[in-house]
């Protein structure tokens, strides 16, 4: 009996050795040697970058650079109008002084090449590749946010999605969405009339705050479609989703960090699970329902269900509960993020450019004629059209 007691004891031991063993040498390939395997590999090539500590990278450096910069941008307001992309972003304008336009740093144990030479960047996004896609590490990070939706998907997966939901966003299928566009910048427009009149002629608006609203209106319109007002909701939990996962940007790959029990951590599986839920719910509504013209989300399903048959189909159900929450996120962002950018940048643009504004005003009287516009006006506004191209350039 004591030398089976014996016996199993040096197998328990054994065991939990191996298993520590294993643990540890998963953990230095994880963490130490395929970095800095990484990190030859990209030297041999010719692209240097700042050295990473372990575990944290360049996260420490990249923070004292920010705090440098930030200091110094509150004395100068100008810069900061200017020059926002250095003031958001120091470090990358730092490190591109010192080591030219291709470098490489990290975060955590992450390594990200960074490419700030537009004939390289142009070069890469003519690519088709589908091995040029997001970076794993990406949709584990911003999971709560898009999940495996078409923002963060890659591969077949992405390509699979895209051949589902792109057709939908057509121009013939999106021209029937200007009706809820003009009736949301309506309401709008009504309220900042109001504002001023009120103020008897002048007034302060927070033009950006506003515009997202109207653009997560719309979306939520032709989303949503009679439900538009339960997708608003549905918005701005994902606004304050977002704003707290922003707040760990610098230490996006720090090894375990997204699955502590934190303060901020758990106020993301809250809010995760809360507009999931209500996303379902509103998606069963709609599906029950089945009246009345049809909505985005509707199309989608629909366009989804009739791929089904597709060859080469990749292991995401795209019939289930998971691919319709995580591409309503997608097309909330998509949708929301570019329109709202898109028009604070406009009117940022033409208060500082009176001949621009002056010319995007005189075609829009003349097209409209004192009409509120449609898809056909649209489609004749070529300054317009030159100036939401430009910004759109610009914002990408």
């Amino acid at each position: 009996m004591e030398a089976a007691g014996l016996g199993l004891t040096r197998i328990i031991v054994s065991a939990v050795l191996g298993g520590v063993l294993g643990l540890f040498i998963y953990l230095y390939t994880t963490l130490f040697l395929q970095p800095r395997r990484l990190q030859s590999k990209l030297r041999r090539q010719g692209i240097r970058g700042p050295p990473p500590s372990f575990l944290f990278g360049n996260i420490a450096e990249m923070k004292k650079i920010q705090l440098h910069a930030h200091s110094t941008a509150t004395k100068d307001h100008d810069s900061i109008a200017h020059d926002w992309p250095f003031t958001l972003f120091p470090y990358i304008h730092q490190w591109k002084n010192q080591y030219g336009p291709i470098f490489t740093y990290s975060t955590g144990n992450i390594q990200l090449l960074c490419i700030t030479d537009p004939e390289m960047v142009k070069h890469i996004s003519l690519s088709t590749s589908l091995s040029l896609g997001r970076p794993s590490f990406a949709s584990k990070e911003r999971r709560p946010l898009f999940g495996e939706g078409i923002l963060s998907s890659s591969g077949s997966i992405w390509a699979y999605q895209k051949k589902i939901i792109a057709p939908e966003l057509y121009m013939d299928k999106v021209k029937g969405m200007v009706n809820s566009m003009v009736d949301s910048t309506t309401i709008v427009l009504r309220t900042w009339e109001n504002s001023v009149d009120n103020e008897e002629g002048v007034a302060d608006i927070r033009v950006d705050e506003d515009l997202r609203r109207v653009s997560a209106d719309i979306i939520s319109r032709a989303c949503f479609g009679s439900s538009y007002s339960q997708g608003k909701d549905i918005f701005l939990k994902l606004r304050t989703l977002q704003k707290i996962m922003s707040k760990g940007f610098l230490y996006t790959g720090v090894p375990g960090r997204r699955h502590l029990p934190s303060k901020n951590n758990r106020e993301i599986w809250r809010l995760e699970k809360e507009i999931n839920m209500m996303i379902l719910k509103v998606v069963n509504e709609r599906i029950g329902a089945q009246h009345g013209e049809k909505d985005l989300l509707q199309m989608i399903l629909e366009a989804a269900k009739s791929s089904s048959s597709h060859n080469g189909k990749p292991s995401m159900d795209i019939n289930s509960d998971k691919f319709i929450v995580d591409n309503c996120k997608n097309i909330y962002f998509a949708g929301n993020e570019t329109t709202a950018l898109t028009a604070s940048w406009a009117l940022v643009l033409l208060a500082t450019h009176p001949d621009w504004q002056a010319r995007a005003r005189a075609e829009v009287l003349e097209i409209c004629k004192g009409r509120l516009p449609d898809a056909d006006m649209l489609r004749r506004m070529k300054t317009v059209y030159i100036l939401v191209v430009g910004l759109n350039w610009r914002n990408s």
